[in-house]
């Protein structure tokens, strides 16, 4: 399995969204800027089995355009009577980043998680410094109104985390996207936590896609880099 992150145009997001769920892929929304203009862009976060990587890039690829836009030069020290027009650039496209999941769990509000699908790496032999094979991330993608109780569940038993606002490509609903660092062997315990914290639902599953909903979808990647 893999977890993709695609940066693409935010004219493109809705598009790409919707060619997405009609594969009946599940994806994570985050409104982010471009680094070099500063103009809005969207990051999309989904997972998917290796076999499906090239439908998906045929759909970015398809979906996604390049184009024209003017930007201002840089600021220069020149006197004030030298103007500079504006530059044409071409922009568009996408940017996807690939990384295997060493485990991915749904769960489900008041039920028991699902199996994990491990897919572990092969450690190296050599320990650079920084490098801690027992160190993994979790990115955990929750239902909004969830997101205050976990969160206070898990620094209640001190794990440190990062929470991104993000927004569900299905239902467009608000969740939290929750980036937490633990070593190996805690893994579960933060499984277990967050299924205790998502309580669960009575209202029926929107399956006209055919596509559940789940009170938290949880990728565990490895970090083989750890530094503070």
């Amino acid at each position: 399995m893999l977890l993709l992150l695609a940066i693409v145009q935010s004219e493109d997001a809705p598009g790409l969204a919707a060619r997405l769920i009609e594969q009946k892929l599940r994806l994570t929304q985050i409104n982010s800027s471009g680094g070099l203009f500063g103009t809005g862009n969207v990051a999309l976060l989904l997972g998917i089995e290796e076999d499906e990587f090239d439908a998906v890039l045929d759909a970015i690829r398809a979906t996604c355009k390049t184009r024209t836009k003017f930007v201002n030069p840089w600021p220069t020290p020149e006197p004030p009577h030298v103007y500079f027009a504006p530059v044409e650039v071409e922009v568009g496209g996408a940017v996807v980043f690939g990384v295997p999941v060493e485990r991915f769990v749904h769960i489900s509000g008041g039920s028991d998680a699902a199996a994990p699908a491990p897919q572990a790496g092969t450690p190296t032999a050599q320990q650079p410094e920084g490098r801690r094979d027992a160190m993994r991330l979790m990115v955990a993608v929750v239902r909004g109104e969830d997101a205050d109780n976990v969160i206070g569940e898990l620094l209640a038993a001190g794990h440190r985390l990062t929470r991104i606002n993000t927004t569900g490509g299905f239902l467009r609903r608000g969740n939290a996207t929750l980036l937490i660092g633990v070593e190996a062997q805690q893994v579960d315990e933060v499984i277990g936590l967050i299924q205790a914290a998502c309580r669960p639902r009575s209202e029926a599953a929107p399956l006209e896609k055919g596509i559940p909903e789940y009170a938290a979808n949880i990728f565990v990647l490895d970090a083989p880099y750890f530094v503070r």
